[in-house]
């Protein structure tokens, strides 16, 4: 859209140019002004063009780091819940601390301190059954589960 905005700017400041100009034929100076200002008018929306193109680039580069960064969080809570299962060991709850306090400064530096809050909480989750029998091991898994739904809910939101 942006786009068409300013091939629609650098055509009008054309056609007022080739206007102007043949409007004032009879003085030098005033057409000499008037097409000076037209092609300073098409440089300048060409300019825009440019650095709208740029903005847009770079926002949508930062957007996929965040992304692949999420992925990554992904992967260790996905390895965590694995940890959770084995109920022969200790739940891993400084690791899954760890990790969650991670990702929430990641969320805080990158988004904002809405996807953090989003982040601990289940509210709208559906409900979820786990065959884990040791309750240490099934709350940890549980609490791991929430806040991979989250994360793969804002990398949906992040896609768009």
């Amino acid at each position: 859209m942006e786009t068409i905005l300013n091939i629609t700017a650098i055509a009008a400041f054309a056609v007022i140019t080739v206007l102007a100009s043949v409007l004032a034929t009879t003085n030098r100076r005033a057409r000499a002004a008037i097409i000076t200002l037209g092609v300073l008018g098409i440089v300048a929306a060409s300019i825009n063009a440019y650095l709208t193109k740029a903005g847009t680039d770079a926002a949508q580069m930062e957007r996929r780091a965040i992304r692949v960064k999420m992925a990554e969080f992904i992967k260790e809570g996905l390895a965590l819940t694995r940890r959770c299962a084995n109920e022969s060991e200790p739940p891993p709850t400084e690791e899954a601390d760890e990790w969650a306090a991670r990702t929430e400064s990641f969320l805080r530096t990158n988004l904002d301190e809405s996807y953090v809050a989003r982040f601990r909480s289940s509210s709208g989750l559906p409900l979820w059954a786990t065959s884990i029998n040791s309750a240490p091991h099934r709350k940890l898994s549980t609490g791991i589960h929430v806040r991979l739904a989250r994360l793969n809910q804002f990398l949906e939101e992040l896609s768009k």
